[in-house]
């Protein structure tokens, strides 16, 4: 069973107010990518636009947060917790759609050789990588389907 939002705050010694604990509780249900549209949606109003930044600025700092932009310059959040494995993402050119994928053990363990050649190369300790797909849904899509 995963955490609830008191627990993780707590587990970073962060505290624990009522703004932290909604948007938390909003990207927990999410269980995936969100933009920042979308989370403000979710959250109708109950957290101001400069409070919701700085939950996510907060969020950022005690690494729980990933960032990441979409292909239409959006900015999209993800929680990213213990039991989230490494993962990259699909883009739909089409109904906007974000999708988690875990590429193969093989390919992650080639891509840390590759950026470690790379460091060396250019002198460059690199912290994080993404791979991003571009693309389109199949018709088999059901946001594509509206």
């Amino acid at each position: 069973m995963g955490k609830n939002s008191e627990q993780i705050l707590s587990d970073h010694n962060v505290s624990i107010t009522n703004p932290r604990i909604l948007v938390l509780e909003a990207l927990l249900e999410n269980k995936g990518p969100i933009t920042l549209d979308e989370l403000q949606a979710i959250l109708k109003n109950k957290v101001a636009k400069s409070t919701l930044y700085r939950v996510l600025n907060d969020l950022k700092k005690i690494d729980i947060l990933d960032e990441f932009t979409s292909p239409e310059n959006q900015t999209v959040i993800e929680l990213v917790l213990e039991d989230r494995a490494h993962h990259h993402h699909l883009f739909c050119s089409d109904c906007g759609e974000i999708i988690d994928v875990e590429l193969s053990n093989e390919f992650e363990n080639f891509l840390d050789l590759e950026i470690k050649k790379i460091e060396e190369k250019f002198k460059f300790k690199i912290s994080d990588h993404r791979v991003e797909m571009f693309g389109k849904c199949t018709d088999q899509c059901e946001n594509c389907k509206s």
